[in-house]
């Protein structure tokens, strides 16, 4: 009852039925008395305490505000004389009630108390009014200036006044002509506005689209619920606040997510200046592709990774539907590696592994040579290079690719930092989010829209998908495309989000931005390593015999075997004689294993491997083991042929595909296992590459040699071994990687 305290008994409350006098103070509020004589309970907080009156503190009831206070203080006199007037004839009183009688009142013939006609005492009131408008100065000289067009008042016009006090109560008695286009929406009651907010607040996204007129039901229900019964609302001003804060919301449901999200979002960009802060998302591909095998059009899902000071495209895979972690990690194999792609008139090659000449890690002895840089000049033909950089740190959502253990522990391992953004907030990871929309040019451009089928359904043809309607490419196909997009279109056009400080108005592309950060950041060439792929391949400690490495089923054998068979407790870990081995999910075939003598790869064949032509992934063998379990298991067979009834149940499986489940996994299993054949092979190019340039010796390396005193070389010879690439760069774009 804070209000209701500085009240007393006698006070005038202004109310939407007109004035009244508190006749009662109590603990959670008012007594009101009306000027018929009828009590009304008036809650504290409904009436705010106000000096509009002369006499006293006067209170306006809230159902009144804002709309009196938006009212000009002329119209507010203008709407206390028709209250005086139309009260006076009513009740004798000119405040509606014996307790606010002012001097000499009641005056004949005003009141029921005198026995007049209501009629009567209207043309009484019309002949007084004309009476005092004909000696109030103001008034005449408004007549005068042609700003009054009369000066007296007809009986009709105030017993239209009395109509309209009775039907709309103090609202009534404005004139709509003076207020029409005039007021804005802080005359609506803020009760109103508050339950609007809260009904409109629930289309986030989550809920579907509805109509205003049900928007207007669902407020109207929510004020009888809650007992707000005394609340005027114009209907078209009313009407209009609807209407703009209907269309504020937008027109879909996606537009509803993005209005709700811009209310939290960020108001300045991450200062990030070094290139190696990374945003990563997956999105869905607009093209279908086609599998030859199983003659089918499938979809496939699109992995991009950009540097987000300079917009440069490090990573962009293709990859199936449901993308995992690991191809996640692959795609931060490739953002570390520098590729090069060259045009000549026609002819577009596909990007290169171009960075093994450039720098060569050989654990305790790194090779460093030229260092990579980008392209900037304008000509298309030539060599176009991403270049290639160590991530410092990762935006991401939160999908649970991106949150793996396997991935994590990547992470960990190689101290980059992950930043998820906000569940429920795509717009953190705005930068790659809109990469998205840049890749429709490269859809509609792949093969003249070969496999296009639009953003959304209501943009998808007719024969979408169909063979003899339109030529359908593969997977791999798709992937050189987008490559060349990024090189050739994107990477050379300028970026709207590439700004400098000083220079607002130039036009600048991503490779430029990254040649600017370059003499920021120095040096960004990462020491390429062939073996860096194991690194994000899953482990498993194995125990080796006489026969080979057996897991899950499959036998595996090497030449690397006769140095780990038969090795102590203790050699690799602490607890047994287990030996760790590297395996790809995406390639059963093989297992690989890194020796301790000299740290390198080394590779074991599955024994079977050319009995089987289907690819080897973890999905068919999963599902060979499970064929054989519903057989009746491997105890019914010969120990001998185990090995044979999961040949056989492969075989089969990939012969005569006839569930559809399974034969989308098996499309999705032969495209991860041909680009883990791609990946292996740019790997052992890259390890051939090495062992070809470890046999070269630099002269000032050679046996009997001298060292001059201010050779850069002798300062390192005894610690590191240095590979001279000061000779004319070779062409390695012919090279098989």
């Amino acid at each position: 009852m804070s209000k209701a305290v500085e009240l007393f008994v006698g006070a005038r409350a202004l109310m939407s039925f007109g004035p009244a006098v508190v006749v009662e103070l109590g603990r959670h509020g008012v007594t009101v008395k009306d000027a018929v004589g009828d009590n009304h309970f008036v809650r504290a907080d409904q009436l705010t305490v106000t000096g509009f009156g002369d006499e006293g503190l006067d209170a306006i009831h809230l159902s009144l505000q804002p709309w009196w206070s938006s009212l000009t203080p002329t119209m507010r006199a203008e709407v206390h004389l028709k209250r005086e007037v139309v009260l006076e004839i009513l009740t004798a009183y000119r405040d509606g009630h014996p307790l606010m009688a002012r001097d000499g009142e009641p005056f004949h013939p005003f009141g029921e108390g005198f026995g007049v006609s209501l009629s009567k005492r209207i043309e009484a009131m019309a002949r007084q009014l004309t009476f005092e408008y004909s000696v109030d100065r103001m008034r005449v000289r408004r007549l005068l200036a042609g700003e009054v067009v009369k000066n007296s008042v007809a009986p009709n016009t105030i017993r239209g006044w009395i109509k309209a006090f009775k039907r709309d109560g103090l609202r009534g008695l404005v004139d709509g002509r003076k207020t029409k286009g005039r007021q804005g929406f802080e005359v609506i009651d803020p009760r109103f506005v508050r339950i609007v907010d809260e009904e409109l607040a629930g289309f986030d996204g989550t809920r579907s689209k509805v109509s205003i007129v049900e928007i207007e039901r669902r407020v109207l229900v929510r004020l009888k619920q809650e007992g707000i019964d005394d609340i005027d609302l114009p209907q078209r001003i009313t009407q209009q606040y609807l209407s703009m804060r209907f269309a504020a919301l937008g027109h879909t449901t996606k537009q509803h997510k993005s209005s709700t999200l811009r209310r939290n979002s960020s108001r300045s960009n991450y200062p990030a200046t070094h290139p190696g802060h990374f945003a990563v998302d997956v999105t869905r591909c607009d093209n279908l592709v086609w599998d030859d095998v199983y003659e089918r059009v499938y979809s496939v899902e699109i992995i991009t990774i950009i540097s987000v000071p300079s917009r440069v495209v490090v990573a962009c895979r293709v990859v199936p539907q449901s993308a995992n972690a690991l191809e996640i990690a692959l795609a931060l194999y490739d953002a570390i590696r520098p590729f090069s792609m060259v045009v000549e008139d026609t002819t577009i090659d596909d990007f290169r592994w171009c960075g093994i000449p450039a720098s060569l890690d050989l654990g305790d002895n790194p090779v460093t040579a030229h260092a990579s840089r980008v392209r900037t000049s304008r000509e298309v033909t030539g060599r176009h290079v991403k270049p290639g950089i160590w991530p410092i740190s990762m935006r991401a959502d939160n999908g649970k690719i991106f949150l793996s253990d396997s991935l994590l522990a990547l992470l960990r391992d190689w101290n980059v930092d992950l930043m998820p953004s906000r569940p429920g907030r795509p717009i953190d990871n705005n930068i790659v989010e809109r990469w998205h929309d840049s890749l429709q040019a490269a859809y509609q451009s792949f093969r003249n829209g070969a496999g296009f089928k639009g953003r959304a359904v209501h943009e998808r043809g007719r024969f979408v998908g169909w063979v003899g309607f339109e030529p359908l490419r593969s997977w791999r196909e798709l992937q050189q495309h987008l490559h060349r997009h990024t090189a050739i279109a994107y990477h050379r056009n300028r970026h709207g989000g590439v700004k400098i400080p000083g220079v607002e108005d130039g036009n600048f592309t991503p490779l430029e931005r990254h040649d600017m950060l370059h003499t920021i950041t120095g040096r960004l060439l990462v020491p390429q390593h062939p073996d860096l792929i194991f690194s994000l391949l899953p482990e498993k400690w194995l125990t080796p015999g006489n026969g080979g490495v057996a897991f899950r089923g499959l036998t595996y054998d090497g030449d690397i075997l006769d140095e780990i068979r038969g090795v102590r407790p203790g050699t690799y870990r602490a607890q047994d004689a287990k030996v760790p081995f590297h395996y790809d999910p995406r390639d059963r075939s093989r297992l690989w294993h890194r020796s301790r003598h000299d740290d390198r790869i080394y590779e074991l064949q599955w024994r079977d491997a050319h009995l089987v032509e289907a690819p080897l992934t973890d999905v068919v063998v999963q599902r060979a083991r499970q064929l054989i379990r519903d057989r009746g298991g491997n105890r019914v067979v010969s120990r001998r042929n185990v090995t044979r009834e999961i040949i056989a149940a492969i075989t089969e499986l990939s012969a005569a595909p006839t569930d559809e489940e399974w034969r989308s996994k098996l499309i999705r299993a032969g495209m991860r296992h041909d680009q883990a054949l791609i990946d292996h092979a740019e790997a052992d190019a890259a390890r051939a590459l090495i062992d070809t340039a470890a046999d070269v010796t630099p002269p000032s390396l050679r046996p009997g040699a001298s060292l001059a005193e201010d050779d850069p070389i002798a300062d390192a010879a005894e610690t590191t071994t240095q590979i001279d690439f000061d000779s004319a760069f070779p062409d390695y774009d012919s090279e098989a990687i």
